[in-house]
């Protein structure tokens, strides 16, 4: 049987399929962009009333999105009532109306692509919405990039469900979704693209199935985006050119200080996330008491408070004092784990840029100071420790280069990067703040079947006849009763039969026997074994023949058993459970 062209190895996606989806991850782009509209409204407007008019705290913005002026809090004593507030209603909001709406909502998608058959509940995406402008509007420390990426993903499963596409499609509209809403609202398409395909693993591996819609779905939601707030890169550098191949080595350096500091970010937040789970308070109230906590700090370093995307715009000007710049990072990851930890909605990855952002900062400060002749080195490197971390601590190395890039337009600084990467992604090991990534489509139930096919193909026949049971002979002319007496003492459920020059000609399966006995008494005396013998190329197997063949012909026949036949001699009786034995011990 010829393939299409179009139909992938593995996933079974024909023509007018791939059409289909297409035109729904348009579909998916226009709302996500829309979503991250709205989102970015929303938020305004509980920053406006909670930060500027309540406490007088202006956030600096970066040049893409705003001016870098800022004013510091002049109430400082309602910064703990304030964040404590939020946190209260957000914790609300999401543990009464979708409970799966809390923390960072990226890890909620790929928990429903790999474990959940890409559904998702209608209710979610709005909820995450809401509740996390509220958090981060207030204070919190946390990403917009998580409820706009969930709703994407929210839409793409529920046009899945009204269409009532199969599961595997519905996985694909899920990671379109999330890559239309991630390049939304970083203003990056191709970057939020390459993210919801390589988010899903741990380790090197991709989604390549979703990698067209995931990019059509992000440039559309790009350009709604974009059509409402600029086409400019969200922040802006100084120009940097690499014309030095020595500063490799630092490169190199910054990668594995990046590497290093991944373990450190990730067991803060899961270490705070633990503590909050084991709170004997209702979920409710647990954002609220991370956000009282987070408000106390900042009573003191106000800077952690938001996202931070202004104050890294400011590092990259070198208009931050160095006392700031060396605090930030570390502050950062204990604000993000209790806002995130605590069961607050909002993202990590907008929290995970700005701290590598500042431990590049720190980095090319030190190399500054030690070389006096590397003053102009601070915002390149930057610009790499933010893709640096995000490679390490989100395991996304190819998207977090990209993303970076498209939100910088540091497109000079590829191969430096590229350098930070490898070696923050090596120094990182597992660690991963995604807890729902799985190590590689091997260990993910979404690909469960595919890698059974891709086994059974592999093995054959002769691998299984170790398990073989030995084949029970009857003459052509075997009259019906000693065909009985032969069954009566066989292992089998099926005997073989021999012609006249003693070659295989058929076999008689255990249901023709059952079949004659109930037809009457009087067909025993004049049936012989060729009365009721079957052959068929579809009832024999080859010892050359692969399992994922043979186990067809035992589900086209509705068999139990089958024989291995070679040159018209019958080398064994191979059964169904002797294919499912061979295939579990290839797994070991």
């Amino acid at each position: 049987m010829k393939r299409n062209i179009l139909k992938f190895k593995r996933g079974g996606i024909i023509p007018s399929d791939l059409t289909k989806l297409l035109f729904l991850s348009i579909l998916v782009g226009i709302v996500a962009g829309l979503g991250a509209w709205v989102f970015d409204l929303l938020l305004k407007i509980v920053e406006n009333f909670a930060l500027i008019k309540a406490i007088g705290f202006s956030q600096p913005k970066p040049l893409g999105e705003g001016e870098i002026n800022f004013s510091l809090p002049s109430k400082i004593w309602l910064i703990p009532l304030i964040t404590g507030a939020g946190g209260l209603i957000s914790g609300i909001l999401t543990y009464i109306f979708a409970p799966e709406a809390e923390g960072h909502g990226t890890d909620s998608a790929i928990e429903a692509f790999h474990f959940k058959k890409g559904d998702i509940r209608k209710r979610v995406p709005i909820i995450k919405v809401i509740s996390s402008a509220i958090l981060i509007g207030t204070g919190g420390s946390a990403g917009r990039e998580g409820p706009v990426a969930q709703t994407g993903a929210g839409f793409g499963s529920f046009l899945s469900q009204v269409f009532k596409l199969p599961a595997r499609m519905k996985r694909i509209l899920v990671v379109a979704g999330i890559g239309a809403g991630i390049g939304s609202i970083f203003r990056a398409p191709f970057g939020g693209a390459l993210f919801s395909v390589e988010v899903l693993y741990r380790e090197m591996d991709m989604e390549l199935d979703a990698l067209l819609s995931s990019i059509l779905a992000a440039v559309i939601g790009y350009s709604v985006f974009g059509a409402t707030h600029g086409w400019s890169s969200i922040f802006s550098i100084p120009s940097f050119k690499f014309q030095n191949p020595e500063l490799l080595f630092f490169f190199a350096l910054l990668g594995i200080l990046l590497g290093f500091m991944t373990p450190l970010y990730v067991e803060i937040f899961y270490g705070t996330k633990n503590l909050f789970d084991k709170l004997p308070v209702i979920p409710h109230v647990k954002p609220a008491i991370g956000g009282l906590l987070l408000g106390i700090i900042a009573m003191f370093f106000p800077y952690i408070m938001g996202m931070g995307y202004g104050w890294l715009q400011l590092s990259i000007f070198d208009r931050l004092p160095l006392l700031i710049i060396v605090l930030f990072p570390f502050l950062k990851i204990m604000a993000t784990s209790l806002s995130v930890g605590s069961g607050g909605s909002g993202g990590i990855f907008a929290p995970t840029l700005v701290i590598g952002g500042m431990f590049g900062a720190i980095f090319g400060k030190l190399l500054s100071l030690l070389f006096p002749q590397m003053q102009n080195i601070v915002a390149p490197f930057i610009i790499l420790g933010m893709a640096g971390f995000a490679a390490g601590t989100l395991k996304v190395p190819l998207a977090g280069l990209i993303m970076v890039l498209e939100m910088t337009g540091g497109y000079s600084l590829l191969a430096p990067a590229l350098i930070v990467i490898v070696f923050s992604y090596i120094t990182s090991g597992n660690y991963s703040l995604y807890e729902k990534q799985v190590k590689n489509k091997l260990d993910s139930p979404a690909h469960i079947g595919d890698f059974a096919i891709d086994i059974l193909e592999k093995l054959k026949v002769r691998d299984a006849m170790v398990h073989a049971l030995k084949p029970i002979f009857v003459s052509i002319n075997s009259k019906f009763e000693q065909i009985l007496k032969t069954f009566s003492k066989a292992r089998c459920n099926i005997l073989c039969v021999r012609d006249e020059k003693g070659k295989f000609a058929g076999i008689i399966p255990l249901n023709e026997i059952r079949r004659v006995m109930f037809e009457g008494d009087y067909l025993k005396d004049i049936i012989v074994a060729a009365d009721i013998m079957s052959y068929d190329e579809e009832l024999v197997l080859n010892e050359n023949e692969n399992l994922k063949s043979a186990l067809g012909k035992f589900v086209k026949a509705n068999v139990e058993e089958l024989p291995v036949v070679e040159n018209d001699e019958v080398k064994g009786i191979l059964t169904r459970k002797d294919i499912l034995i061979t295939y579990s011990k290839s797994l070991e």
